[in-house]
């Protein structure tokens, strides 16, 4: 079957900026990829460092011995998330190279044969998960990436997804703007958030569907999410995708910490 993206899907995610596909998985898959997200969240927290640093909205537990980084929900032990992850985990490295995935980003990368860039697992606990501010991804990866305008993401929602339990909310048609205005405010990484001026009037779209569902978007649509305010898990696997040949973000973060390691008057990192 092919899983690239039809002709009506290309012209949505031109006038949109991200295609929505239903239960592309079904929920036994789902169910799949959960449960070893889960044994990779447990694994990861028995061996966490415990050297927390504030940046922007966000806490950060970086283990350089797994080559990822936790994400606490505050100064819980709640984790909201973790990336990378491929590399921990052969189960999901597998899925991230399913065709469901990897061929819409023919489009979305303008690359015949995508390859990761990154990966990530966004947990909102129930009544625990807090939300995640107006951004676009491209500033993240922007001066890092090959080429930040080329990575696109597949987010997969594991569980059913609502308003209330905080799901993804898109604004359709921010892509065209390029890049949007950021935050002066707040710390380097903070400021990689939407500055809230150019929040006003900006109406977001919730995506409300059904587990095993994924949308597919680029690095300058406009997203956030809410916190999760119900009883129900709100789960989601991101895989990010850039043309092939092109170096892993795991690969560039070494690079930059042996640079950084090497720059005179830095310790070793």
């Amino acid at each position: 079957m092919d899983h690239r993206l039809t002709a009506v899907e290309l012209d949505g995610l031109e006038r949109d900026g991200y295609v929505l596909r239903r239960e592309v998985f079904d929920r036994g898959e789902a169910a799949e990829m959960t449960a070893a997200c889960e044994e990779l969240v447990h694994r990861l927290v028995a061996q966490r460092r415990g050297d927390r640093h504030v940046f922007g909205s966000y806490v950060f537990d970086r283990d350089d011995e797994a080559d990822t980084t936790i994400k606490w929900e505050g100064d819980s032990d709640v984790v909201h998330g973790i990336e990378p992850l491929a590399h921990l985990s052969p189960e999901l490295a597998g899925w991230a190279m399913d065709a469901r995935f990897v061929a819409p980003m023919v489009a979305l990368a303008d690359d015949p044969a995508p390859t990761l860039f990154t990966e990530k697992l966004n947990l909102k606990r129930p009544r625990h998960g807090g939300r995640n501010p107006l951004h676009q991804d491209f500033p993240y990866w922007e001066g890092f990436a090959t080429d930040a305008s080329r990575i696109a993401t597949a987010m997969l929602f594991l569980d059913d997804a609502s308003l209330d339990n905080g799901t993804l909310e898109v604004v359709p048609g921010s892509h065209t703007q390029g890049k949007w205005t950021t935050r002066r405010d707040r710390d380097d990484f903070g400021n990689l958030e939407i500055d809230p001026s150019a929040e006003a009037g900006v109406t977001t779209v919730p995506i409300e569907v059904e587990a095993g569902s994924v949308v597919y978007f680029g690095a300058f649509l406009v997203h956030k999410s809410a916190p999760n305010r119900s009883a129900d898990e709100r789960r989601s696997l991101l895989f990010s995708y850039q043309p092939g040949g092109w170096p892993h973000a795991r690969e560039l973060l070494r690079e930059r910490r042996a640079n950084a390691s090497a720059s005179p008057g830095r310790g070793r990192a």
